[in-house]
């Protein structure tokens, strides 16, 4: 999704786009990572946001790709297809959110670090990998309402509390 702010903002806000939440929680991410990253001192800290930064920025194409698919599973009929594309589609925002726990947890540790006078981008930081998490918890928790699978959304809900835990304290 190369371009303009403007013309991602304009397939957000058009009807029939599969570009929605997915991929809004992802651009967040991103931007919290790019944020943080230009304001680390530590190199190695600053390449791990880096890739997740740009991991993000993947994520934002391939959650509308994804999502399209369980559109055209839908419509096609078959609850195995079905499943196994949104399924598929729920990998993203998993991804998404622990990115954004990773994001977190750089956050608070280079509160310390970071001149009084950049502590705003670094709060906004926070503030926008907060928000990508909880858009993408969101996404998930539907998507797993959906599928009524209870063995999968105990999986999957196990994931995003071991990333919550990996990431808590740092």
């Amino acid at each position: 999704m190369r371009g303009s702010v403007e013309q991602f903002l304009e397939q957000v806000a058009r009807r029939g786009s599969w570009v929605g939440g997915g991929s809004v929680a992802a651009l967040s991410v991103a931007l919290a990572a790019a944020l943080l990253e230009k304001l680390m001192a530590d190199r190695r800290g600053a390449r791990r946001i880096r890739r997740a930064r740009h991991s993000c920025v993947r994520l934002i194409e391939r959650d509308a790709a994804m999502f399209a698919r369980v559109i055209e599973a839908t419509r096609t009929g078959g609850a195995g297809r079905f499943q196994r594309a949104l399924q598929a589609a729920t990998e993203v925002p998993c991804r998404v959110f622990e990115h954004a726990q990773a994001i977190q947890a750089a956050c608070r540790r280079a509160q310390r670090a970071v001149k009084p006078r950049f502590q705003s981008d670094l709060r906004c930081a926070m503030a926008l990998a907060l928000a990508g998490a909880e858009s993408a918890r969101t996404l998930i928790l539907t998507n797993l309402a959906w599928l009524n699978s209870g063995a999968y959304s105990k999986r999957i809900r196990t994931r995003l509390r071991a990333a919550a835990r990996r990431h808590a304290d740092r």
